[in-house]
């Protein structure tokens, strides 16, 4: 009874013990640091967790056995969190340095083991069996079905090898097999719950960044990346150009077809500008910075080979060119007022190119509207 009551407890805090390392992992695999050397030694971070607490467990197991009168058979309760580790390790990392730090831990491992005269045969396997994990974990941690026989299997040069170390001793094998799907189970859910909780991060911080109307960056995206690319300019005098206009008259569409056809409008304008800019320069952006306005930046000004007053004129055109239709047959088409500036070497701010885009913008308004401002020293 008092072994019985020793293992649950010992298998409750190992538990922990995992998990406490796969948080840690999924952490240093994610996490943002402030200071840039410490990213470049991320993959040694996760190495040295990884096998400090194999070596935690192993060191464990050894007192354990110690404790005991050196019986033997009483380290097997940490064998199966060692596995534990190794698979959730593998899984969740493609680190290079990470699988040969590990191969050469088993290297170790099998030759220290006692009474294993044909050792090498089980380090292959497991070097096989965690090749496999490394290239098609992620893969098999979607489906259960694959996933738990692959990681019976995964163990079973181990269990095998401390099987015969110990001369064939019973163990309990009840309990080992129950513990290890009990350890499988426990990888494949932490891997998912973080997996879900990654891809709502992913999703919440999509939102965060992008018009839902339209699919286009929002003014929070263009107001960090102006910022960006205004201390970039002050560092390395990398030059950017700044195009800014909304649609003409648009409440008057909204009054006359219905919001759900002004909402229609802004998405197909948004689209069209989207290919337009793309054709630009790999390295422009767009977005919707307000009801009806855009806004798109060049970031490298020396890839845009046409004259600003060229590309502004060519998206006025090519969006006046659009033809739109209700849901009840009639057809419109719409106009848009442009202004462009670019930063210049005087400037105090990031937003001082963009207000004089909004500026030029509102100049073409007052000439008449459907029509386009550009700065004079950008007219290459």
């Amino acid at each position: 009874m008092v072994t019985w009551a020793n293992r649950v407890v010992v298998f409750i805090m190992n538990t922990l013990l995992l998990t406490g390392f796969a948080l840690m992992y999924w952490w240093l695999q994610h996490a943002r640091f402030q200071r840039k050397a410490l990213a470049h030694f991320r993959e040694l971070f996760q190495i040295l967790l990884t096998i400090g607490f194999l070596a935690l467990f192993h060191f464990a197991s050894v007192l354990m056995i110690i404790n005991n009168v050196y019986r033997p058979g009483y380290g097997w309760n940490y064998l199966t969190f060692q596995i534990g580790i190794l698979l959730f390790g593998l899984f969740f990392s493609h680190n290079h340095w990470l699988f040969i730090s590990l191969v050469f831990t088993l290297l170790v491992w099998y030759w220290w083991l006692p009474n294993l005269p044909y050792w090498g045969l089980f380090f292959l396997a497991s070097v096989a069996l965690m090749w496999v994990a490394d290239n098609y974990g992620r893969r098999l941690l979607r489906h259960p079905l694959y996933f738990y026989p692959f990681a019976l299997l995964f163990g079973l040069p181990f269990v095998w090898a401390n099987f015969l170390s110990l001369r064939g001793i019973d163990v309990g094998w009840l309990w080992q097999i129950g513990s290890m799907l009990i350890i499988d189970w426990l990888v494949w859910f932490i891997h998912n719950q973080l997996m879900n909780r990654s891809l709502r991060e992913a999703r919440l911080l999509r939102e965060a960044k992008t018009d839902t109307l339209t699919q286009l960056n929002n003014f929070r995206v263009f107001n960090e990346d102006l910022e960006t690319a205004f201390k970039t300019f002050k560092k390395e005098g990398a030059q950017y150009l700044v195009y800014t206009f909304d649609i003409d008259h648009f409440k008057r569409v909204n009054d006359r077809y219905g919001h759900l056809e002004g909402n229609e409008v802004l998405r197909q304008v948004a689209s069209k500008l989207q290919q337009i800019v793309h054709g630009i320069s790999y390295r422009a952006k767009a977005y919707r910075v307000g009801g009806e306005e855009f806004s798109f930046i060049i970031f490298d000004r020396e890839r845009q080979q046409e004259s600003t007053s060229v590309v502004a004129n060519r998206v006025r055109q090519t969006l006046g060119a659009l033809t739109f239709k209700t849901k009840k047959g009639a057809s419109f088409k719409i106009t848009i007022s442009l202004g462009q500036d670019q930063v210049r070497a005087e400037d105090q701010n990031y937003l001082e190119a963009y207000k004089r885009a909004d500026q030029k913008l509102y100049h073409s308004k007052q000439n008449g509207r459907n029509t386009v401002t550009v700065s004079k020293i950008c007219q290459y």
